[in-house]
């Protein structure tokens, strides 16, 4: 199903982004230059590929300018990956502002261009404190600022389906973790401190998470974005697995050979909004898409430990 992408201009917003780092180099190894737009040029981010993206300046806050920017770029795909996953002290309303708002900007732009598929990415923190495994059909019950701004963009995204047929497709992640994964998030802080030798302050650990490798993620998105017949629908995108933090960090300390006295559970408090479990229902995308997770929960922290080894000498 690739072969349909093959000359076509992909666009991903949050290209220079974690996940879209690894979405960006999955598409230029398969032979598609897509376009990229980022609020600054950072071609270095993309390592020593031989080709590199095509990279806009562009600020989804422009409103007045997106029409005209799609009207010039004319994308056939759209995978929207930029977002705010917490408050910031010069905008203390960027999460609805920019997750939701400038989403539904994005999202009326693109009918205006005949767009063939647009991706969406919502979040697992939608389900909230409901029973495990979360399936796609559960209501959403936000637990955060974050969690509620991107429900209000999954259901604008498919209130445009049913309302105007916009091919809008989500993907729902869970935890997504691997190479090069942002200093805040729990593995690689965990990761971090275990290679170091440094002390790991933790809560109890005792919610469970469900964690998937950033290759697998990529792959599906992949998938979402070639598949037909998929447009309308929200998939959940996770490892069908779950652990409790605690064993998670204990994993990661094994695989460190970091000293057991440094993982110091149950130090801090848990932020009530941690308190909530995820897991995966996962059967919709596999049998859909035919879709399955290549690596392991124990294969990928050696991966990750693996690198920040590496980088570290």
């Amino acid at each position: 199903m690739v072969d349909n992408i093959f000359g076509e201009n992909i666009l991903v917003t949050g290209g220079t982004g974690f996940l879209g780092r690894h979405v960006v180099g999955e598409l230029l190894s398969l032979g598609v230059t897509p376009t990229v737009l980022t609020r600054s040029a950072q071609t270095d981010v993309f390592g020593k590929t031989k080709t590199k993206p095509n990279i806009v300046e562009f600020d989804l806050f422009d409103y007045s300018a997106l029409n005209v920017l799609l009207e010039k770029i004319r994308p056939d795909r759209i995978i929207h990956l930029a977002g705010y996953t917490h408050r910031t002290d010069e905008c203390p309303d960027i999460l609805g502002k920019f997750n939701y708002e400038a989403t539904a900007k994005l999202l009326e732009a693109a009918e205006t261009v005949k767009i063939k598929r647009i991706i969406i990415i919502g979040t697992a923190d939608e389900y909230g404190f409901q029973n495990c495994p979360q399936v796609e059909t559960m209501p959403a019950m936000p637990v955060s600022e974050y969690a509620v701004s991107k429900n209000k963009a999954v259901n604008y995204a498919l209130s445009l389906h049913h309302k105007e047929n916009l091919p809008v497709v989500v993907a729902r992640p869970f935890t997504i973790y691997g190479f090069n994964q942002p200093a805040k998030m729990f593995v690689a802080q965990a990761v971090e401190c275990a290679v170091r030798k440094i002390p790991f302050a933790m809560s109890n650990g005792l919610q469970k998470r469900d964690l998937l490798f950033v290759t697998d993620f990529v792959n599906a998105i992949i998938k979402l974005l070639t598949i037909e017949g998929v447009e309308g629908e929200v998939f959940n995108v996770g490892s069908g697995r779950s652990i409790a933090l605690r064993d998670l960090a204990k994993k990661i300390w094994k695989i460190a050979g970091a000293d057991e006295k440094l993982l110091r559970i149950g130090a801090r408090q848990a932020g009530q909004n941690e308190l909530h479990d995820t897991h995966s229902d996962n059967t919709k995308i596999r049998s859909w898409l035919n879709w399955e997770p290549q690596i392991s929960l124990d294969e990928g922290l050696k991966l990750v430990v693996g690198q920040v080894t590496k980088d570290l000498k």
